[in-house]
């Protein structure tokens, strides 16, 4: 593996992720990406168009934000813990981690990821989930900003969330 790249610019992948700027986000993946989903049911996504898939489907059903916590950049690997939250906009039996959701549930889900870098673009994503909670109707932008309270000095410094959903 090779060259990683900048807090900053890892931090543009996520503001690109939680914007739905695809054309951006997968800017930052090698053209043989992976990414490693800790759902049996799921697993790895391979290339860009896997993933495309899959967030395609997720986000058919939900609004989701991803709150960098901590990240840790070592050559060519980065080191990501954060949480997501997903806000339901229509019923489903298949949300994340099989819950059962309607409209305005959220679920948090924790998590930590590591990005294996090579020429400078995410070649291999390894997700780990951490725990998941089903947090019903929730105010899911007070939610978000208590996350953004216990971001890391490191990131709070580096990343200027967008306005929350």
């Amino acid at each position: 593996m090779s060259a990683s790249m900048s807090l900053k610019q890892f931090l543009r992948y996520i503001e690109a992720f939680n914007a739905k700027d695809y054309k951006l986000q997968h800017s930052f993946y090698h053209k043989d990406v992976t990414l490693v989903i800790p759902d049996p049911e799921i697993g790895t996504l391979i290339g860009s168009a896997g993933i495309m898939n899959h967030y395609a489907n997720v986000h058919a059903d939900a609004q989701e934000t991803v709150v960098p916590r901590f990240v840790m950049i070592d050559g060519a690997r980065i080191f990501l813990s954060m949480e997501a939250y997903f806000l339901y906009t229509r019923t489903t039996d298949r949300a994340v981690h099989s819950h059962k959701v309607k409209p305005g549930d959220v679920i948090r889900v924790k998590v930590w990821a590591v990005y294996d870098m090579l020429d400078g673009k995410m070649a291999k994503i390894t997700c780990n989930a951490l725990s998941d909670e089903f947090l019903g109707q929730a105010d899911v932008n007070k939610l978000i900003q208590e996350s953004c309270n216990r971001v890391d000095e490191n990131v709070k410094a580096c990343w200027k969330p967008a306005s929350v959903l």
